[in-house]
């Protein structure tokens, strides 16, 4: 386990996604044990989201994007790579986000998954970047071109490439 959570740590310090920390606060690391049998670092954050004040952004449920679908005939995904690490965290919201390992405390520089509001987080910015693009809607971090013909579903895929350059 140990060489799991270093291995983890040297990732996310190569990525940029954490940092060496000196915060007052620390959540523990645990391990979960994926379906495949692989193991997941992950950090213990239930204590943190339990004194964070929930954001009720709205999700769509699948079943509401599945209604807007019945007259479409041409459909694209597209799957935003680790979307949550793509959020920079707030710099003053970085020490909350402190984890320790025998290797010391490290906070997250990006958005993660665990935090109560993550997921409120990053569909408020899936709705902003696909605004007013009727063919294009959101679940969590994957995105759906949806049109009824082939000439409308190449617009909105040129839609959807272009205000994702835009924001990256």
């Amino acid at each position: 386990m140990q060489d799991t959570v270093d291995k983890e740590l040297e990732t996310m310090l190569r990525m940029g996604i954490i940092e060496p920390s000196t915060s007052a606060y620390a959540s523990p690391v645990v391990i979960v044990r994926k379906p495949d049998g692989t193991n997941r670092v992950c950090v213990d954050y239930r204590k943190l989201n339990k004194i964070t004040v929930f954001d009720p952004e709205p999700m769509l449920q699948p079943e509401q994007i599945f209604a807007m679908l019945e007259k479409d005939r041409y459909f694209s995904t597209y799957d935003v790579t680790e979307g949550y690490w793509q959020v920079p965290m707030n710099v003053n919201d970085k020490a909350f986000t402190a984890f320790v390992t025998q290797r010391g405390l490290h906070q997250f520089k990006v958005m993660l998954f665990g935090l109560v509001n993550a997921s409120a987080t990053l569909n408020r910015l899936m709705h902003k970047l696909l605004f007013r693009s009727d063919s294009l809607d959101n679940y969590v971090d994957d995105v759906l071109a949806h049109t009824l013909t082939w000439e409308n579903h190449l617009q909105a895929i040129r839609d959807f490439l272009s205000k994702f350059r835009m924001h990256i």
